[in-house]
């Protein structure tokens, strides 16, 4: 089990260096001073309500032109679309 645990733990340990070589973002982050974390996790944080904003938007503009489709074929051309269940 230990040589089993540690081929795992050495696979994960490559794996992570090369995550830490693609995503070469995170190097400045870690060496920020401690009083700046803060505002770092409060950016973060913005910046994901900012995104769920984003996505509530578009999905608000989806229905809104799946509405606007239905009532054009419904009521200008006199299209009906149904679903029907199955049997």
């Amino acid at each position: 089990m230990r040589e089993f645990s540690a081929a795992v733990w050495r696979e994960l340990s490559a794996q992570w260096d090369v995550l830490r070589r693609i995503v070469g973002f995170t190097t400045p982050l870690t060496n920020l001073p401690t009083w700046m974390a803060p505002a770092l996790a409060l950016g973060a944080l913005l910046s994901l309500a900012l995104t769920a904003g984003i996505a509530l938007l578009s999905l608000g503009a989806l229905l809104t032109a799946l509405l606007v489709a239905h009532l054009l074929l419904d009521r200008v051309f006199g299209i009906s679309v149904a679903l029907v269940p199955p049997r």
